[in-house]
């Protein structure tokens, strides 16, 4: 026992020491394809760092309007003082004075004007008409300065678009019934990236702490959603489904090993080859990949109900006075053969190019080998010569229920037939073209952030271009502009209803220096003010502001981001987001509002053929690349499938053989789809990993009862039916978990295994009773 407690010691500090220089990660961002063409690469690309994922929505309910008003105005202000996030909107976002006279000295670099008479006499007309209105202040300051209204036809565009209604200072949802709740909203955007868990985590935090500070009412409550948000909460909900899988697998598993064994020095041998596979898997990740996903890891986890099939077997399947290492070397060539077609199986998914999967199948497939070679070659030197470990006999009716199961064909058959009946009623599971179900976030809480969405008048970002990829901002705006005239069309025919574009906001220097260069002279500009004056009780020095403004923008230095951000914060907040950079290059982002059919937009955008710019609509790029990544896996789940085959007609000693081990293998798969169809479940590549790994759990189960490795029928149905359970038990499990991918991977292997061990002891040779 001295001897296995090291042991286990040993390769327990292992697997500290590599979770210690290399924890397992959460983040989404990284199980993440790359993409394989330049829409779904710059697609990831902003899934993981985009300025569009730091978006942070929220919604401040139960209290009265007032109270609700000031919680919102004070929450702005602490999120403001926090330093974590770049803008902050809560209603009360205005143009300060600095930011006025600074936009207001620029008006005509960032607009058009027209400053011909004929353009110069409705607007003195209107200025007269505006003078003699409530208005008559805000004219009496901007309206002789800018008789051409630029500057507040400027303010109009950038600033008074929002949906929602604006009372004392802050945003307050629409009503459309008396049910709904009075909310005040607020939009905030982080400085980390969207699905960076710890960094939105701690966005969340500060908001968190900004509401509490603000001290808000009994019954007052916060309401957070956004890309951050669902990040934190999937990074959160992956790594609580696999502490706690983890944590009741191995209770529940040693549990039933010991009523099995009645035995501690069994429980410790199993745990050997159990962590040999762990550690293995994970230090091979490691040194391929650099780290380790936690849902790589939850599926490695799952070993915990495969790795122990192996010593399960060699410790049931011993003879009478036989040492462990001859059984071990007795049995090697059927656990060989099952191991390697199970690992075979596999590594397969490595072709599949999708890195969950690839890391899945790297940490599977050497662990499943490690947990072999532990059992043929380490366990008989841990345990004394004179050591017995034997299973309690199993309960009579468990006995004559697996006695009378053995040879029933007809049951194989009835089970077979029963599950290609269903799959080919309901046409089988369809496929998971949808990331997004992939993610543990409840559909209430996405459901929350489509209503917040909608309310704030935020853009549910599906549709948009994508400018670039750039040299220069300079080159980017250009790009831009030139989009905007040339979707003008597509406007028109209904296609889509506008663009927000960054040229929206910020010219380019060429159309900057152009609109300097059409500034009139100051002789030239007063003959036109004297034509458009005509009949009107204007003085002649009315407008000497503004045709000094005018000369004095010939001269003006022209504007770029940076200029815009240190003079006019509030409407580079509006940028900033249309902006993303990757390494030296410059990228635009222009959403599409009012798409209705982005079939149709998408081949009306690649017939404009304007080179750096591309249409991209983000659900129809993710189903054809999940259809992609099907395909792929598919093919390759098919060339392991016939690897496999190979590996068991080579080791069998011809096809004829393997082909009652091979059935039970093709009808688990197939109970297991009929099952998942039932079950609502849609298939994803997550399952297609899961079926092949279910694969060769029926490999175990068809070799060791379709072989003679132990001295009767009983005691391989024994073994085998202890292998079946313990895999149950952790699969069942992990069918619980609320992540779907591990779900799925759980319903997928626990239907199949009881499918697998049934099928495979309704195909073996009846016991010769004589």
């Amino acid at each position: 026992m001295t001897r296995i407690l090291a042991v286990l010691l040993l390769l327990a500090g292992m697997g500290g020491a590599l979770a210690w220089l290399a924890p397992p990660r959460a983040d989404l961002a990284e199980f993440l394809p790359p993409g394989e063409t330049p829409a779904t690469r710059f697609l990831f690309r902003e899934l993981q760092s985009g300025a569009a994922t730091t978006l942070l929505l929220a919604a401040i309910e139960g209290a009265p309007r007032a109270e609700l008003a000031r919680i919102s105005r004070e929450t702005a202000a602490g999120l403001r003082g926090s330093g974590k996030f770049a803008f902050v909107g809560d209603g009360s976002v205005a143009l300060g004075e600095a930011e006025q006279d600074f936009l207001f000295r620029h008006r005509y670099l960032l607009a058009e004007a027209d400053f011909s008479a004929g353009g110069l006499r409705p607007k003195l007309e209107a200025l007269l008409d505006g003078l003699r209105s409530a208005a008559a202040p805000l004219l009496a300051r901007y309206g002789f300065a800018d008789p051409t209204g630029t500057f507040l036809g400027l303010a109009a565009t950038w600033l008074g678009e929002t949906r929602v209604a604006t009372v004392d200072g802050a945003w307050f949802a629409p009503q459309s019934g008396p049910g709904d709740p009075l909310r005040a909203l607020l939009v905030a955007r982080g400085h980390g990236a969207g699905l960076d868990a710890p960094a939105q985590r701690a966005a969340m935090a500060a908001f968190r702490t900004a509401f509490a500070a603000a001290n808000p009412p009994p019954g007052a409550r916060l309401l957070l959603s956004g890309p951050g948000v669902f990040a934190a909460e999937a990074a959160a909900g992956i790594e609580r489904d696999v502490t706690q899988v983890s944590l009741a697998a191995t209770l529940l598993l040693a549990a039933f090993l010991f009523w099995r064994f009645r035995s501690g020095l069994l429980l410790a041998l199993v745990a050997v080859p159990l962590l040999a596979a762990l550690v293995a898997g994970y230090a091979a990740t490691i040194a391929l990949y650099g780290q380790v996903h936690a849902i790589a890891l939850g599926f490695g986890v799952t070993m915990l109900g495969v790795a122990v099939d192996y010593p399960l077997l060699l410790l049931t399947l011993r003879r009478g006075e036989e040492s462990l290492g001859a059984a071990a070397a007795r049995i090697w060539p059927t656990l060989r053969l099952a191991a390697g077609s199970a690992a075979a199986g596999l590594l397969a998914m490595l072709g599949s190019g999708l890195p969950g999967l690839v890391q899945t199948a790297v940490f599977g497939g050497v662990g499943l080998l490690a947990a072999a070679a532990t059992t043929r070659w380490l366990l008989p030197r841990l345990v004394p010569a004179n050591a017995r470990i034997a299973a309690r006999p199993l309960p009579a009716t468990v006995q004559a229920a697996l006695a009378a199961l053995r040879g029933r064909r007809l049951v194989a058959l009835a089970v077979l037939a029963l599950a290609t009946l269903v799959l080919l009623a309901t046409g089988g599971p369809s496929a998971q073209r949808d990331l997004a179900a992939l993610s543990p976030v409840p559909a209430a809480q996405q459901a929350l952030d489509g209503e917040l969405r909608r309310q704030l008048g935020a853009p549910d970002v599906r549709s948009l271009f994508v400018i670039g990829p750039a040299a220069s901002e300079a080159e980017m705006l250009r790009l831009s502009e030139a989009l905007a005239v040339a979707v003008q069309p597509l406007v028109a025919r209904g296609l889509l209803r506008g663009l927000d574009l960054p040229s929206r906001y910020l010219p380019s220097p060429a159309t900057q220096r152009a609109r300097q260069a059409a500034l009139p002279e100051t002789a030239t500009l007063e003959a036109a003010l004297r034509a458009a004056g005509t009949g009107l009780p204007f003085r002649d020095t009315a407008f000497r502001r503004f045709t000094e403004a005018v000369e004095a923008s010939r001269a003006l230095p022209l504007l770029d981001a940076a200029a815009l951000a240190a003079g006019a914060p509030t409407i580079a907040a509006r940028l900033d987001p249309l902006v993303t950079r990757h390494g030296d290059a410059i990228w635009g982002l222009a959403p599409a509002t009012g798409v209705a059919d982005p079939l149709a937009l998408e081949a009306a955008a690649a017939a404009l053929d304007l080179p750096g710019v591309l249409f991209l609509d983000v659900k129809l790029e993710m189903e054809r690349l999940l259809a992609g990544y099907g395909r792929a896996t598919l093919g390759w789940a098919l060339a392991g499938g016939v690897l496999v085959a190979g590996l068991l007609a080579l080791g069998l000693g011809s096809a004829r053989r393997a082909i009652p081990v091979a059935a039970p293998i093709i009808g688990a798969v197939l109970v297991a789809l009929a099952v998942l169809t039932l079950a609502g479940e849609a298939i994803s590549l997550f399952h297609l990993a899961a079926l092949l790994l279910l694969a060769g759990l029926a490999i175990d189960y068809a070799l060791f009862l379709a072989t003679h490795v132990s001295n009767s029928g009983d005691d391989a149905a024994g073994a085998v039916l202890n292998c079946a359970v313990s895999t149950l038990l952790t699969f069942g499990l992990l069918s619980l978990c609320a992540t779907p991918v591990l779900h799925g991977i759980g319903l997928t292997v626990a239907a199949g295994v009881a499918a697998a061990f049934v099928l495979a002891l309704a195909l073996a040779r009846p016991i010769s009773r004589t």
